[in-house]
């Protein structure tokens, strides 16, 4: 567990912190999460391979990627006649791991809902 910092830091700017709140309001829905933890799990793929994983309907699921794509969280490219997703970048796994390691413990602990 990581202690209080005791010295001072300067705060991001507004424009970092409100680019936070948007990073971080994509994942804040269960489908766009579950697309995320797919594609840092199974690396690329396209929209036919996600679907059993996501539990959406395609028209959904494609919406939820859009949304990714949007947040730069996620990238395409063609296959193709296929759209294949990837992460965006490692820090996305990085946010995406310590998310599920947080809540993990949070449900081990009995906090939260």
């Amino acid at each position: 567990m990581r202690r209080a910092r005791t010295s001072k830091r300067s705060m991001p700017t507004d424009l970092v912190l409100a680019r936070a709140a948007s990073l971080f309001s994509a994942f804040a829905n269960e489908g766009r999460l579950r697309a995320v933890v797919a594609l840092a799990r199974n690396g690329p793929m396209s929209v036919g391979e996600l679907l059993p994983l996501c539990g959406l309907e395609q028209t959904a699921l494609s919406h939820q990627l859009r949304i990714l794509r949007d947040e730069a969280l996620v990238v395409a490219s063609r296959r193709g006649k296929q759209v294949v997703y990837a992460l965006a970048d490692d820090h996305v796994a990085c946010i995406l791991d310590d998310g599920l390691a947080h809540a993990g413990e949070h449900q081990r602990k009995g906090v939260g809902r």
